[in-house]
């Protein structure tokens, strides 16, 4: 994701005010964080309710930051999963353009030197028309059905995280 903003924002003019903006933002509010969190002994919600309790809105808004960062990163990998399960055919099914999901202007790698511009990968179909389905999307406005096997695994990380975390950090020794 990071090359991809990168790329979007003007490639390597784009470096400087982020390495600015980590440097002298948010690594010290990070640490800030950890060391107010670690000398008060408590969680985001309750050290900035004691430090003032005007910025008690910034404890939640850090909760809920996170919350928003976890359902991204977790479909993620849930996209990952659903790559693991799909890797155990005979063939990977993301090499060829012998699929049911492909279209016209799907090409091997092999003649992919041959392709006009509007030609696609086997592995970009595969991942757009049978992993996501975005050919079932109408736009945001109407998203199409769930797929089950990719809310399954989906569900699987969130399952798999839940009980990474379930008791803490003390049970795992």
């Amino acid at each position: 994701r990071f090359p991809y903003i990168c790329y979007q924002n003007g490639g390597g003019a784009f470096l400087i005010p982020y390495c600015l903006m980590l440097v002298f933002g948010g690594l010290p509010l990070f640490y800030m964080e950890l060391a107010l969190g670690q000398f008060h002994r408590c969680g985001c919600l309750t050290i900035w309710k004691r430090i003032c309790p005007a910025l008690k809105g910034v404890g939640y808004a850090i909760c809920i930051i996170d919350v928003y960062m976890g359902m991204y990163y977790n479909t993620i990998i849930g996209w990952a999963v659903y790559y693991l399960f799909a890797s155990f055919s005979d063939e990977l099914p993301w090499t060829s353009c012998d699929n049911e999901w492909n279209t016209q202007e799907c090409v091997n790698i092999s003649v992919s030197y041959l392709a006009k511009n509007t030609s696609t990968s086997p592995a970009s179909e595969f991942f757009e028309r049978r992993v996501l389905e975005r050919q079932k999307s109408k736009g945001l406005d109407r998203m199409g059905p769930v797929k089950p096997s990719l809310a399954i695994c989906v569900f699987a990380v969130f399952l798999l995280v839940y009980f990474s975390l379930w008791k803490g950090v003390k049970s795992t020794g």
